[in-house]
């Protein structure tokens, strides 16, 4: 309703998000969900420049997540007795009690990327990465679930492609990691389009196997 508003909004996020992490981290439980929220919602946008704003402000906060998430388990390795105090954050904590947050995120940028016109396919692959490597149990869920509903004749040939989708790719959010993966997604979406929007009785939406 309010557009102007709405992309400031969404730069300020942005900006928040690319460089004051530790303020987000630090906020109350409401208003981590309702950010997340936003992002979200701003994913789907149809103005590009808040879609790709909200992809680039996803990959920060996923960034974060990831490495605080493996620096504490380092910690708990080298330290498992004496390990230091860890300093409270409010994120990390909001998001392990509610893992489908994240979950859904993975699944509401996979079903852009498979399923839609995405004209930012660039932005829309560096969160995803972050979001597979944090929540792969959830991916592995998904993509069984994909190759599941498909015609029996093509189910090896998609799960080809989803294991080739992250072949090379190492568990870090390296840059040279990231341009793997955005090269390997950009393969997996040409090769699959044609392929799923070609199935009858398939599911268009990645989301809907969140739900069922």
């Amino acid at each position: 309703d309010y557009p102007k508003l709405s992309q400031n909004y969404y730069v300020l996020l942005e900006r928040l998000a690319q460089d004051h992490m530790p303020f987000l981290a630090s906020l109350q439980p409401d208003a981590t969900l309702y950010i997340l929220s936003s992002i979200s919602e701003g994913l789907t946008a149809l103005d590009t420049s808040v879609c790709t704003g909200c992809c680039a402000t996803l990959d920060h906060i996923v960034t974060y997540l990831f490495k605080q998430l493996v620096q504490k388990t380092r910690n708990k390795v080298s330290n498992p007795r004496h390990g230091l105090p860890e300093p409270s954050n409010l994120f990390i904590e909001v998001l392990q009690r509610r893992p489908e947050i994240m979950q859904q995120l993975l699944a509401t940028v996979l079903n852009l990327i498979m399923f839609e016109e995405c004209c930012n396919q660039w932005s829309m692959s560096r969160p995803l990465l972050g979001l597979v490597l944090l929540n792969e149990e959830q991916f592995a869920h998904l993509r069984a679930e994909m190759i599941a509903q498909q015609p029996r004749e093509k189910q090896a040939q998609l799960a080809q492609w989803f294991t080739s989708l992250m072949a090379g790719i190492e568990r870090n959010l390296l840059t040279k990691n990231r341009d793997r993966f955005t090269q390997n997604l950009s393969m997996f979406r040409r090769d699959i389009n044609d392929l799923l929007k070609g199935s009858s009785g398939y599911s268009n939406s990645v989301n809907d196997m969140m739900t069922s």
